[in-house]
């Protein structure tokens, strides 16, 4: 048997997906209000923080390795790596194995800035997670039932 048009999106309304989708986009928002005190994007900071994990990992990091490890689109990381070199949080420069390759690490000022936005975020996590809030609370319980 069919479902009816309104069943339909009923069902929607009241989905996994559409339960996941709304405590996202809460987390999401208010993730990105806690980092533009530093001029920071989520994606950014994910970036900053693949590079240096990666540079305490490997004699060098290239855009292909913050892509695969961030698990982000080579051109998305291309963008946001283009974009914080212009800034000074990353230095690009020639790779050692292939001079055509651009090898990345983090400036000094990334390294501060980064530092900054991972207690920025560690401490929104907690607080988020913990909020009593009664509208984010029952974002967080309505998934919790659907998973």
């Amino acid at each position: 048997m069919t479902k009816s048009h309104e069943e339909l999106i009923n069902d929607y309304q009241h989905s996994t997906s559409q339960s996941f989708f709304a405590l996202y986009t809460d987390w999401f928002r208010q993730t990105k209000s806690q980092l533009r005190r530093l001029n920071l994007t989520h994606p950014q900071v994910q970036v900053l923080a693949t590079v240096e994990k990666l540079n305490l990992e490997a004699p060098e990091v290239t855009q292909a390795m913050v892509a695969k490890e961030a698990d982000i689109d080579p051109m998305t990381a291309s963008a946001i790596i283009t974009k914080l070199a212009r800034e000074d949080f990353l230095d690009r420069f020639p790779g050692k194995k292939n001079p055509r390759s651009k090898a990345i690490r983090l400036t000094q000022h990334g390294k501060n800035n980064l530092e900054k936005a991972l207690i920025v975020m560690n401490d929104f996590d907690k607080a988020y997670w913990k909020d009593t809030n009664p509208n984010r609370q029952e974002l967080i319980a309505n998934f919790k039932k659907k998973i």
